[in-house]
């Protein structure tokens, strides 16, 4: 059975947390995915059929959301549960105005439903492929959303496409961020050594010329290869720590991560070798879009090379898939 999902503005839903309300509705109307439970007291039964005398076949709980599928009368048809359906009086439900169905595009099986809105916080739930969800509020690349008829958990927003996109087959919307261009030959800071190793940043300076670029898109304020070098650590042969707050990654499923950090508003560092073992180090910084995810799609800033654009002519060169990484 397919869920649904509801988008709700962001500063509706803050005050009412805030305030320990209900969210402010509006009057229902055809475009209602989703209810609020206002109950003064209890539980809202739900029943089979629309009357008082009908069986009761479940209850909601005080304060909790539900799918509204349409109204009859005085009473409202729900999705009270996965699959389950019955009927709510309409005078204990809000209708939530202004939502927007979303559907889960994965290509790895099921989508990870959260407790909180970040990968720090446990998996409870998984949703599949294709079924629909209700958005509650998406901030910061997570949407908070409902699903299986009245449960709420937080997703990455990236996996989550509209009824356009789906129609139009871009999957994949496109992505674009503007991030600084630096190259390691610029003389600026291209005959800067790298910790005690000897060697420059035009020499082996690709992963901290490309780190400046995701410093200076993350800060908002201009940081040089050179300026970074200073605060980085180095082996004795020229190669970077890893700073702390950085996730460096080695999964195969490479391409989804770089879409999903993409779709957050983070560029994305990619480094590949080749078949002779020589590394180099690009930033990805947008999609075109389409309906699956392809290298030739994704658009890169190369340190070393101005001519390459695509990630797909990086991999030209360097065939051979090595790490991610990126700021948390």
């Amino acid at each position: 059975m397919k869920k649904r999902a509801l988008f709700l503005a962001v500063s509706i839903f803050s005050l009412s947390v805030a305030l320990h309300l209900p969210p402010q509705v509006a009057a229902a109307n055809g475009n209602n995915t989703a209810g609020f439970v206002v109950t003064t007291s209890g539980n809202l039964n739900v029943r089979s059929g629309r009357s008082s005398s009908s069986a009761r076949v479940g209850v909601l709980e005080r304060g909790s959301y539900v799918t509204l599928i349409e109204k009859e009368g005085s009473w409202w048809k729900v999705e009270y549960a996965d699959g389950a359906y019955g009927y709510a009086h309409a005078d204990y439900i809000r209708p939530v105005s202004k939502t927007y169905e979303r559907t889960v595009h994965t290509t790895s099986g099921r989508l990870n439903v959260r407790s909180g809105a970040g990968t720090s916080f446990p998996v409870q739930d998984k949703i599949a492929s294709g079924d629909e969800v209700v958005v509650l509020v998406e901030s910061k690349g997570w949407s908070r959303i409902v699903y299986d008829g009245n449960k709420t958990g937080y997703v990455l927003s990236s996996y989550l496409r509209s009824q356009e996109d789906m129609t139009d087959g871009q999957l994949y919307p496109a992505v674009s961020l503007k991030v600084a261009d630096y190259k390691q030959t610029d003389s600026r800071w291209a005959n800067k050594v790298l910790g005690n190793s000897g060697q420059t940043i035009r020499q082996i300076g690709c992963t901290t010329t490309a780190m400046a670029m995701l410093e200076t898109y993350r800060t908002g304020k201009t940081i040089y290869p050179n300026t970074l070098a200073d605060q980085m650590s180095y082996t004795s042969g020229g190669a970077l720590y890893w700073p702390s707050d950085y996730v460096v990654s080695t999964n195969s499923n490479y391409l989804e991560t770089i879409y999903a950090r993409l779709r957050e508003g983070k560029p994305v560092m990619i480094g590949a070798k080749t078949r002779s073992g020589g590394q180099h180090w690009v930033v990805v910084t947008g999609y075109t879009g389409g309906k699956e995810l392809t290298p030739s799609k994704f658009t890169i800033n190369d340190p070393g090379n101005g001519a390459r654009t695509q990630l797909q002519q990086f991999f030209d060169i360097y065939p051979l898939f090595y790490k991610i990484a990126y700021y948390r």
